[in-house]
């Protein structure tokens, strides 16, 4: 059996020998690589992180931008809303008012209407617009206007169409059958004639009062008579000779065919 003296020395040559290729393993190099990786995150990890704030900004109708929104409301009142024009208009099909004039443009006369009038009439009732009934000829312009009026039902938007404004009082009478119309027409027989058609047409005679003009008084109370048979209605007549025609014409009928009132 070898002495302790020669066994000693071989074994710490042995042990240099391993621990000299235990450190250069491959394993060894991972335990080091895992190791500084451990020590990097815990080290990382105790390091207080920056706290960053988010900045919160609101904009507003007008455009401008500010850090509380109720700052908005200050920004708005002191800046007008602008009113767009007629060309910057833009309805819900995606149209300006100007685009919807253009499509009006050129189009063909069919039956002796043109369609093209009568396009910007449709835009007018469309928009509300009685600014576009200027844009049309004499014949339509007095129709745009009528129909302006009876779309909106304001009987005042008749004083817009200058020289046709008795003829469109006097339409819309008849067609509301509202005699108070009557009495914004400005012309004397065109006033008594917008009495006179709603008389016989709601068989009023109280309507027939109003009436300035004799002859035409008395030919109101004559109408009325003939179309209900009744000669009490022809008593209202001031002219003789008009009053026994009104007589002679309704003839042998002693009772009248209705009652009015």
């Amino acid at each position: 059996m070898p002495s302790k003296g020669i066994l000693l020395p071989g074994l710490k040559q042995i042990f240099k020998y391993g621990e000299y290729h235990f450190l250069n393993s491959t394993y060894m190099k991972k335990y080091i690589v895992l190791g500084s990786l451990l020590l990097l995150l815990f080290l990382f990890g105790c390091t207080q992180i920056p706290n960053f704030t988010q900045e919160v900004k609101y904009v507003c109708a007008d455009g401008t931008t500010v850090n509380d929104k109720s700052l908005c409301a200050a920004t708005t009142s002191q800046t007008a809303p602008s009113i767009p024009s007629q060309q910057e208009r833009v309805d819900e099909t995606g149209l300006s008012l100007e685009q919807e004039l253009s499509v009006c443009s050129g189009m063909p006369i069919h039956q002796n209407n043109s369609l093209e009038q009568a396009c910007i009439m449709g835009l007018a009732a469309k928009h509300e617009d009685v600014s576009l009934c200027n844009k049309l000829f004499s014949e339509f312009r007095r129709q745009c206007y009528l129909l302006l009026v009876q779309v909106l039902n304001k009987a005042d938007l008749c004083e817009e169409a200058g020289a046709d404004k008795d003829y469109c009082y006097s339409e819309y009478a008849r067609i509301s059958k509202d005699a108070s119309i009557c009495a914004k027409v400005s012309e004397i027989y065109s006033k008594d004639s917008c009495y006179s058609n709603l008389a016989s047409e709601l068989m009023d005679d109280s309507l027939c009062d109003d009436i300035k003009i004799p002859n035409s008084k008395d030919n109101c109370y004559s109408n009325i008579a003939s179309r209900l048979q009744d000669t009490s209605y022809c008593d209202k007549i001031s002219n003789a000779t008009t009053k026994q025609n009104c007589q002679d014409n309704i003839g042998g009928y002693a009772q009248p065919i209705r009652q009015f009132k």
